[in-house]
Formats: structure tokens, C-alpha cells, sequence
């Protein structure tokens, strides 16, 4: 599954009942499809890097890959935390989803450069739990 399967999905993931007062809602089966789909994705290509050197091209375009990945998905959140908050959910998406500044500083994060200092930790650098370790 690529970034574009994903994006086909995002494009069927919110509807607007009430165009005028631009309530909208998130699909929650089409959500779902998009996070497992994103996480599967992930852990493949983070498998991938494992077996790279960190110095590598490939290891670069993989976390570049990743990240994409990873910005998908809080795209999704944020939208869900727009929508909640115009239709007065907001408290149940906090309840889910925690402080939204946490998902906008992993924004900014997967966003920067590829930066030399980070080639060791990459992988322990995109916040998810090492399932072989756990």
C-alpha cells in the first residue's frame, strides 16, 4: 500500500452533512482503513531500515517515506480536531487523541531537513513503540 491508496481513502473520509454551517464527520471505518493501512506501511519500511547503513541513500529515502507517512496521519488527526471542534466534540477527541500540541510539534518534527546529527537515532526518532522489543 502507497501514500496515493491513502490518499484515495482520505478523499472518501469526511463528510459534510450541513454544507452551510460547515459541519462535517469523519468516517470512522474509512479512518480506521487509513491508520492501519498507514501503520502497516510504516512498520514494513522501518523493517526496511533496520538493514540499511544509516549513511546510506536508502535509509535516507526510507525515513523521507516514512515521514510522509507520519504526516499523513496527523493530517487525519488535525482534520478530526477541526471537525470536533466546529461540531462540539471536542472534548471527545481530547479524550482519544490527548493535547494537540503533541501532534503539531510531530509535525514540525517530521517536516525538518534531513539532518546529519539524526542519522544514528532515526528510527527511535518517529515515536513508535519497537514492537520486536516489547
Amino acid at each position: 500500500m502507497g501514500i496515493k491508496q491513502i490518499e484515495k481513502l482520505y478523499e472518501k473520509m469526511i463528510s459534510f452533512d450541513d454544507v452551510e454551517k460547515g459541519l462535517g464527520k469523519i468516517d470512522a471505518k474509512v479512518r480506521t482503513r487509513i491508520f492501519q493501512k498507514i501503520m502497516d506501511d510504516v512498520e514494513r519500511l522501518q523493517k526496511k531500515m533496520k538493514r540499511c547503513r544509516k549513511d546510506s541513500k536508502e535509509y535516507i529515502e526510507l525515513d523521507c517515506e516514512i515521514r510522509r507517512f507520519l504526516l499523513k496521519e496527523i493530517q487525519v488527526i488535525i482534520d478530526d480536531y477541526v471537525i470536533a471542534e466546529k461540531n462540539g466534540t471536542l472534548k471527545c477527541w481530547k479524550d482519544m487523541y490527548g493535547d494537540i500540541n503533541h501532534y503539531i510539534s510531530n509535525f514540525y518534527m517530521y517536516r525538518e531537513e534531513w539532518n546529519s546529527k539524526n542519522r544514528t537515532n532515526m528510527l527511535n526518532n518517529y515515536g513508535l513503540y519497537d514492537q520486536e522489543h516489547l
